[in-house]
């Protein structure tokens, strides 16, 4: 009984690393001059022409990033790991994938930070902008238990539109795991993160 067990765990840990190296392999596609390419080389989450330029004037916006594009978007699927050490279609696994997807230069990786309360390692900033992440501490703002942190798509104005998963609100007829836009005033959330 025990040697079926280990031979089962030992099977299935095989099969974990047999993706955790297919996954790498898909992340590290060549890029110009022989370096990695980065999710906005690769057009991962990008939207309009090669090249674009934001327009004089407009707000700062989330250029680039289309939320329509976050690869769990409604399929059904829950509790299952989307690789980066989140449950796919919580806040905090839209939120990283937001980070690693609209082609900004980042400091710090928003991977395996934990539940969105647990985010630290990044700046804290209070004034925020597009590519930032919003973060409620437990029970504040209509977040969870677990906290809740969103993308910051625009800020203008004192008002921010958050792009984010997993909370409930009229704008997407009050369903868990879906994606969610939304504006509200830049005090809402407990902090902004920088990464």
């Amino acid at each position: 009984m025990q040697w079926r067990m280990q031979w089962r765990t030992s099977r299935e840990c095989s099969r974990l690393l047999v993706a955790g190296v297919a996954v790498a392999l898909t992340l590290c596609v060549p890029g110009p001059a022989g370096g990695l390419a980065s999710a906005s080389t690769r057009g991962a989450g990008t939207s309009g022409p090669p090249g674009a330029r934001p327009v004089a004037g407009a707000p700062a916006t989330a250029r680039g990033l289309d939320p329509g594009a976050y690869p769990w978007r409604g399929d059904g699927r829950t509790w299952e790991a989307d690789g980066h050490g989140y449950y796919v279609r919580s806040c905090a696994s839209f939120a990283a994938w937001a980070l690693r997807a609209d082609g900004r230069p980042r400091h710090h990786s928003p991977d395996f930070l934990g539940d969105a309360r647990a985010w630290r390692g990044a700046t804290t900033v209070r004034t925020p902008r597009a590519g930032d992440i919003a973060q409620w501490d437990p029970g504040t703002g209509g977040a969870g238990r677990r906290g809740h942190v969103a993308y910051v798509a625009a800020s203008e104005g004192g008002r921010v539109t958050l792009y984010e998963y997993n909370f409930r609100s009229p704008a997407n007829g009050h369903r868990p795991l879906a994606l969610n836009v939304r504006t509200v005033p830049a005090g809402n959330p407990s902090r902004y993160l920088r990464f």
